[in-house]
């Protein structure tokens, strides 16, 4: 790939779902061309029109990758820009698609750019994957939250936990609802089956996937970090040695504090949220998940609480300092020290019935031994 200084157009794309408004500026930032072309006609275009010496970049938003894919093989550089990185430079009170194009391609032609790192394919089907099982989560939560609601209407309750269980169509078959509700419910509840039923079929891929990846076995020692939380993190993550440090990653998923500081004073806000929400919000589970395990992170999580701190604040302290614990166990391709066999021998024999449907005698302790680097088989006492 050439370098930046030996590039000679540098092209801004603005890219939305049916149409891209493009600008062609070079060095100093003069433009030479500008429109707006339909994305159908943008293989074509790039083709005809752009060669490998030029530099692109486009902003981060839903069909990036597929314009990255389209683009990197005509042109020398496709960058994917992270705009709240360049938001003093770009920022302005016009605003229109020709205009951000242009900004973009200035931007890139004198090097203020924040560029994305860019997953490779593999990374991106297991992000996808994991959005996927994720999103299916939520609609189970939400046909859940709405069978109650009917109930609830009608003075009803269904008091045992899992509202989407056999004895809960029993319990509406003998209630005294009016027919129209039951139907109604009936309906939420074969919805909610149906994602149930893809989640089970989804886990077990996940599963699978998770005993062919040394990296997700190594971090499933640690405490509340089952298949699916491992894949999860690790496709966030993707490459682990573009993060310099521990402090980085925990930056990179927004659970850092926020800042504000001027002259003397130092202000410490609330978290980011800045960064990928879901290896925030998988952290947060896998914190809950750990401080439940008697061990060290046990032991941290009772240590906030002595201090005053609330669940929620304990928690998110605890999410942080697992997230860069994994950061060292990553880089170093090591696994928890501390991780207790009785334990880890119940989570790998989970896994391989949900891989395979059946775990043979002694399996999971194999397993535990062969991750962990044990000379003897683990006791499960």
């Amino acid at each position: 790939m050439l370098e930046q200084k030996h590039y000679t157009r540098f092209i801004g794309l603005d890219i939305h779902k049916k149409t891209a408004s493009f600008a062609i500026v070079n060095r100093k930032g003069e433009v030479s061309a500008s429109g707006t072309i339909l994305m159908v006609n943008l293989p074509r275009w790039a083709t005809e029109n752009l060669s490998k010496e030029d530099q692109v970049i486009i902003e981060a938003t839903g069909n990036s990758y597929h314009v990255y894919n389209q683009l990197s093989p005509i042109v020398g550089e496709v960058q994917i820009a992270h705009m709240l990185g360049m938001h003093d430079r770009t920022c302005s009170r016009k605003k229109t698609d020709k205009l951000d194009a242009l900004k973009l391609a200035r931007a890139l032609a004198s090097g203020y750019t924040h560029k994305v790192w860019v997953p490779t394919p593999e990374v991106r089907a297991k992000r996808e994957l994991a959005s996927h099982r994720h999103a299916l989560a939520r609609h189970v939560v939400s046909m859940r939250n709405q069978l109650r609601s009917i109930l609830y209407r009608h003075g009803l309750d269904y008091t045992s936990q899992d509202i989407l269980d056999q004895k809960a169509l029993e319990y509406i078959e003998r209630s005294s609802l009016p027919e129209f509700s039951k139907q109604q419910w009936r309906s939420n509840y074969r919805i909610g089956q149906s994602f149930l039923t893809e989640i089970h079929q989804l886990d077990q891929e996940l599963a699978s996937e998770a005993l062919k990846n040394e990296q997700c076995l190594k971090l499933m020692t640690m405490p509340g970090i089952k298949a699916q939380a491992a894949l999860i993190i690790t496709s966030a993550i993707g490459d682990v040695s573009r993060f310099d440090s521990p402090k980085k990653l925990a930056s990179y998923s927004g659970l850092v504090p926020s800042v504000i500081g001027s002259g003397d004073k130092v202000f410490y806000g609330s978290i980011t949220k800045q960064g990928r929400s879901l290896l925030r919000w998988i952290m947060v589970e896998v914190a809950n998940a750990a401080t439940m395990t008697p061990g060290p992170i046990q032991d941290r999580y009772h240590r906030f609480r002595r201090k005053g701190k609330t669940h929620n604040v304990a928690i998110v302290a605890i999410a942080r300092h697992l997230l860069e614990i994994i950061w060292q166990m990553l880089k170093d391709n090591k696994v928890f020290k501390h991780a207790r066999s009785k334990y880890l021998v119940f989570k790998f024999r989970s896994l391989l019935h949900q891989a395979y449907g059946r775990c043979p005698q002694n399996a999971a302790p194999r397993l535990a031994k062969n991750v962990m680097g044990w000379k003897d088989y683990p006791s499960t006492a």
